[in-house]
């Protein structure tokens, strides 16, 4: 992908294969094949389910126990890719061929330099698969409209890798 692309978002997102079957032909030798831009993620939340616990003997309320984690679905709005490997794996999503392309990957925040400073924050999820594709409305007064307007992916896992 050229890099005059992503100068312009302040998101970058790119698939990895997973190692769970269904994603080989998205790598084509390189482990980081399929990536992306956008100017707008949502979703980067994990929720945590509570479980009250009444105990004999402490009365100063109902204690609380942490249960399963679960993350809404990744929003990602107004990007663009011009990868192939990319379309190839919505395309795989929505096709219903076994196994299901899983795929693992990662969300990075840029800041002002844009792609080329270091990253300010980096999410990684695991086993994701599209949800829901929305493209943009094509006008010929718009030359400049972006190709993606929504991509969703569900995941079954969200974390924030932290700087070392």
């Amino acid at each position: 992908m050229s890099d005059a692309f992503l100068t312009r978002f302040n998101f970058s997102v790119e698939i990895t294969v997973s190692g769970f079957g269904g994603d080989e032909g998205l790598a084509d030798g390189s482990p980081h094949a399929a990536r992306g831009a956008f100017s707008e993620v949502t979703g980067l939340e994990l929720n945590i389910e509570m479980t009250p616990l009444r105990e004999g003997g402490y009365n100063l309320g109902v204690r609380q126990l942490p249960g399963k984690v679960s993350s809404p679905a990744l929003v990602l709005k107004r990007g663009v890719t011009l990868d192939d490997a990319f379309w190839a794996w919505i395309q795989r999503c929505t096709d219903g061929t076994f196994p299901l392309p899983y795929v693992s990957g990662a969300i990075t925040v840029f800041g002002a330099e844009g792609p080329r400073g270091d990253p300010q924050a980096v999410w990684s999820f695991t086993r994701g698969l599209v949800t829901k594709v929305k493209s943009a409305d094509l006008s010929a007064k718009g030359a400049s409209e972006v190709a993606i307007e929504e991509l969703h992916i569900a995941h079954e896992g969200l974390a924030r890798e932290l700087a070392s």
